[in-house]
């Protein structure tokens, strides 16, 4: 029966409502007589007769039950009349329960002093009326699904907080019981939760039993009978989670949404059952992140109005035991089975009633993260979250992570160097905690170390020069001689020992880690220095990752702080990797201490060509460490003598790698006209997807940091890209032809280092004019040859099956994307299978990188149609021999910060090859992606998510994101097209996220005069035709399409 609106009709008699007929409508009658009543007492012109009639009844029905009205009187120890309460059929009336219950409650009173409590199940009242007449409480607040029983507490309410004549009874703490007695209809929490009410205190009794029906009571309509309204209270309904198979979900959810409603120091007070068994139970608390103890218990004897088939089926579906006793006494229990056998024989069997308190663990970030959740329309989330496993920094760090994503939902690329925000952070601490006067600007933050010793040995040792370095460090730079083409040779750690090995090697860098920095002191480092500075055409590189906290203790960071009141010669780096990480250990970011002023330059073209920048949740999190930090110092407070170390070193002259030098003159990286950092400053040259990313990353991301590790995790995630291979390129590929990377150019490297490895010698890469511009620079820096394909603007600079047989030397490698970047131009079905069998016949391999594919015109579908990928073919036997294939979650999805790729290779021994030269993305990352491709597998391994409801999410986000992308781009087209510098091409396959316009002249002058920034023609070996990008916000895309208008109606 619905709650009915309270209108104010005619008081009804007692008669009228006590000798209604039973006509099959009766309890509707009853309840609706009952409503007028309630309204009548709420309203100050006629409370005063509804008073006393309210009384009256009560006394009547005392005397005279009747089979649909009736009044139970509860005597209570303590006070001096009984709690009178009237009933219905379809309202629990108090018994074993709900005496227990009180009990566990009453044991202890003073915790309800001054509190506000919301009792959940409150069916007829009663105990929040006891709460209110034995303890201080100073408001209670009455929550029940069933509307029958809502009025009837409302009633109970005033029955005891109210005399015959009208006068008003105040609670323990001295306030009306009626005004201190809330009661309202709600599902759980949700009432509370919805006017975000905050209690001191949450109390309840919860059904435990699955409903026999197993079917959900989402709807409450005026039809049900009192059986059914009865049973709303007496059994809960599956919710989908863990705790359904022991007849929990219920409390489960309760326990979730208390987290959602309790204020600081908060307690939840439940019964429950003890049938489940106390491990059950208590994982349900942990899982929650609850600390519980059972504070009252009693056994009684098993209702027999509960059915306990589903009981029974339960153990028999997940192997499970239910706890009864063959008697009050008995030590050892029975399960369902057993006990219903018992009861068909006619004797008793018994169960356990359990009071549990719990609060809540790591209180104040629990909260934060668990509120976040709900204002992103995540709680759904919870289910998969267990939060035993955690700490509390993961804690702490998941309430600032969701924090982040509430203000921008979003995983944008971080600078090259790491965002200021970052490099802000990083040097306040060096000047604070290590008296290191680093300026930001000179820091430059990579991923791990292993990915920046390698930058440092393509940019400063030549091929096949010498590199020696600590055997402790083995396992952190064992991909330096193959990513870096350098021999290496590992010594001891003793300092003595190494300094010798470097007299007799005289390697080109020297990266030591000796036992001696393990309590450094001025003597050991001046040592070292002495000889730095004997052997000036070398490099020393210290790193001292294992000795570096980010703490506040007097005795860390030693080595920093003695190297702070020393003279450090020029061509001795320290280096740092960010290890000590209890979050997500894998989770590392590194950097450079007296690195010289070209180093950093070089920094910013090596993580260019090798896009080794960092992943922004890592980055999050560290900004969140150095914040607890730096909180509270004043500034200096704790600097002592500033000296040499960190400030600018611009001593070094000595000449870079050739390879380096040669990629680091590439048109990409020639001056821009105008400087990025002007605010006004509108970016068409900029490739990145600015979208908000879908919820499923979000939720991958956040389980990321909660779940344990686990060693087949990138396996897992590789099965789990097969499956969205099948889905997108109706492709069956096994998942030891896949590896995986931090994004898509560590593929590419990691590709043209083991084609190189494979052919030795240098690969010949044929790569097409209209490429993407840093693809050139970057092949060179990883040892490519590259054959340059003249194409022509007449079709997009795409190439053709006619250029590459046409090509006067054989390519190794021909390299293409798909749709082209930056023509925006998709390569039609029948030119995909022409390019990949002339390539077959000629035994060329191709490179398809196929980042941007799902973002094709949203004419074509709701998924880009999957026989324009090259990745169709990598089913076919023949052609697949020479495929590789690129793709990842960072265009598509608008993930670019998540730093993650894959590439699916011809055979098991390809994808080997290339895996040796990367390392896979953090656990973190790797169980965001394992999220994001679970949703494309025909049901999900752990049951944990509906994949047909996770992979109609990712579609309705692509849809939207490809709708957008369109229209930038047909309005774009439409403003070029009208002074004749558009690409004059009239087709539906586009895709990506740019696309061609005849204004290479006039770049720079556009540029100055509209501050509006577009790629060069030299930037793609396009000549007068320049990239436009438009996947920028629509508010800043009209902006700067106003900005292009104006300055073609001047020109």
């Amino acid at each position: 029966m619905a709650q009915s609106g309270l209108e104010l009709g005619a008081l009804p008699g007692i008669g009228e409502i006590i000798d209604l007929p039973d006509d099959g409508n009766r309890a509707e009658k009853t309840y609706q007589l009952l409503n007028r009543l309630l309204a009548n007492l709420e309203s100050g012109a006629t409370r005063e007769a509804a008073v006393a009639m309210l009384h009256e009844l009560a006394e009547t029905l005392i005397s005279d039950k009747r089979e649909h009205l009736f009044v139970r009187s509860i005597d209570v120890p303590g006070l001096d009349k009984p709690v009178n309460l009237l009933l219905t059929p379809a309202v629990f009336s108090p018994e074993m329960w709900g005496q227990t219950f009180a009990e566990g409650l009453m044991k202890n009173p003073e915790q309800f002093d001054s509190t506000r409590v919301v009792e959940l199940g409150t069916g007829c009242g009663w105990i929040s009326l006891l709460l209110l007449k034995k303890t201080g409480v100073k408001e209670v607040v009455g929550l029940d699904i069933n509307p029958v029983a809502v009025t009837i507490a409302r009633l109970n309410a005033w029955l005891n907080g109210t005399l015959k004549d009208g006068t008003v009874l105040t609670s323990q703490a001295g306030v009306p019981i009626v005004g201190a007695f809330r009661i309202a209809q709600s599902d759980l929490l949700a009432d509370s939760i919805r006017h975000r009410d905050e209690f001191d205190h949450i109390i309840g009794c919860i059904p435990q039993v699955l409903h026999p029906g197993g079917e959900s009571g989402d709807s409450y309509e005026t039809s049900l009978k009192e059986r059914e309204l009865y049973d709303l209270s007496n059994y809960c309904f599956e919710q989908g989670i863990l705790e359904d198979r022991f007849g929990l979900p219920l409390i489960a959810r309760a326990l979730e949404q208390s987290q959602l409603c309790l204020k600081r120091g908060g307690k939840v007070t439940l019964i429950l059952g003890g049938r489940p068994g106390p491990d059950a139970i208590k994982a349900m608390f942990d899982r929650r992140g609850f600390q519980s103890s059972v504070v009252w218990s009693r056994r009684i004897p098993q209702a027999d109005d509960t059915d306990l088939a589903s009981l029974v089926s339960l153990e028999k579906d997940h192997g499970i035991k239910f706890h009864f006793f063959m008697s009050g006494n008995s030590r050892q229990s029975v399960s369902a089975e057993t006990a219903v056998s018992i009861l068909r024989s006619g004797k008793d069997v018994y169960h356990d009633l359990l009071v549990y308190q719990a609060t809540t663990q790591f209180e104040g970030p629990t909260f934060g993260f668990v509120r976040n959740l709900h204002r992103m329309s995540l709680d759904a989330l919870r289910k998969e979250l267990d939060f035993s496993r955690m700490t509390e920094e993961q804690m702490t760090f998941l309430e600032r992570l969701s924090e982040d994503f509430i203000k921008h939902k979003t995983l944008p690329y971080p600078n090259e160097r790491g965002d200021l925000s970052l490099r802000t952070r990083l040097g306040k601490f060096l000047r604070i905690y290590c008296q290191i006067p680093v300026e930001n600007d000179s820091l430059f933050v990579a991923p791990e170390r292993g990915q920046l010793l390698s930058m440092i040995a393509n940019m400063v040792a030549e091929e096949d020069a010498e590199v020696l370095l600590s055997e402790s460090l083995k396992d952190v730079y064992e991909l330096l001689g193959r990513n870096s083409n350098v021999k290496t040779t590992w010594s001891n750690d003793d300092l003595s020992e190494i300094l010798e090995l470097d007299e007799i090697i005289k390697p080109a860098m020297v990266v030591l880690s000796p036992v001696q920095f393990s309590a450094p002191s001025a003597i050991v480092l001046n040592a070292l220095f002495e000889h730095a500075r004997k052997h000036p055409d070398r490099w020393y590189i210290i790193d001292d990752s294992t000795h570096f906290d980010i703490g506040s203790q007097l005795d860390s960071n030693m080595l920093l702080r003695i190297t702070g009141q020393m003279q450090i010669p020029d061509n001795v780096v320290l280096l740092y990797g960010l290890i000590k990480n209890i979050v997500c250990p894998d989770l590392e970011l590194s950097f450079l201490i007296n690195a010289p002023d070209r180093w950093v330059e070089g920094f910013d073209v090596a993580a260019e060509l090798t896009y080794s920048r960092i992943p922004y949740p890592s980055q999050l999190y560290y900004e969140w460490l150095f914040d607890d930090l730096l909180s509270f110092p004043f500034p200096g407070q704790l600097a002592g003598k500033q000296n040499e170390p960190g400030s600018s070193n611009s001593a070094d002259q000595r000449e870079f790698r050739k390879d380096f030098l040669e990629a680091s003159k590439d048109p990409s990286f020639a001056p821009k006209p105008i400087s990025t950092k002007d605010k006004e400053l509108i970016r068409f040259d900029y490739g990145e997807f600015e979208h908000s990313v879908p919820d499923l990353l979000v939720k991958g991301l956040i389980k990321g940091f909660v779940e344990p590790h686990s060693d087949v995790l990138a396996e897992t995630v590789k099965y789990r890209i097969t499956s969205y291979l099948a889905h997108t390129r109706r492709a069956m590929v096994v998942p030891d032809r896949i590896a995986l990377a931090q994004g898509a150019f560590p593929l590419f490297g990691a590709l043209i280092r083991a084609l190189r490895a494979r052919l030795g010698r240098r690969p010949r890469v044929a790569i097409p004019d209209g490429s993407y511009g840093p693809l050139y620079p970057m092949l060179l820096y990883h040892g490519a040859e590259i054959v340059p394909i003249e194409t022509v603007a007449d079709n997009g600079f795409a190439v053709t099956p006619e250029m590459v047989k046409a090509m006067k030397e054989k390519p190794d490698l021909l390299w293409l994307t798909q749709p082209g970047n930056p023509s925006g131009l998709l390569y039609e079905s029948s030119a995909v299978s022409n390019l990949l069998k002339i390539c077959a016949e000629k035994e060329i391999y191709l490179l398809a990188d196929e980042i941007f594919f799902l973002l094709s015109d949203y004419r074509l579908g709701d998924w880009t149609p999957h026989y324009l990928s090259f990745g169709s073919h990598l089913g076919d036997s023949d052609l697949s021999k020479y495929l590789f294939m690129v793709d990842g979650a960072s265009k598509a999805y608008a993930a670019g910060g998540l730093r993650s790729g894959f590439m699916v290779s011809p055979d098991r021994e390809w994808s080997k090859a290339i895996q040796s030269h990367l390392d896979v993305p953090p656990a973190a990352i790797l169980r965001a992606c394992d999220n994001l491709y679970s949703a494309f597998l025909e049901e999900a391994p752990h049951g944990m998510i509906d994949v047909s409801e996770a992979r109609d999410e990712l579609l309705a986000f692509l849809n939207q994101a490809r709708r957008e992308l369109s229209d930038h781009r047909k309005t774009l087209t439409k403003s070029l097209r009208q002074h004749g510098l558009d690409d004059g091409l009239d087709t539906p396959y586009r895709g990506g996220l740019f696309l061609l316009a005849k204004l290479g002249p006039e770049r720079d002058r556009l540029a100055i005069e509209q501050k509006l920034l577009i790629n060069s023609g030299d930037w793609s070996r396009t000549g007068d035709w320049s990239r436009i990008c438009f996947s920028i916000p629509p508010a800043r895309f009209s902006l700067g399409l106003e900005r292009l208008e104006q300055f073609l109606a001047a020109k």
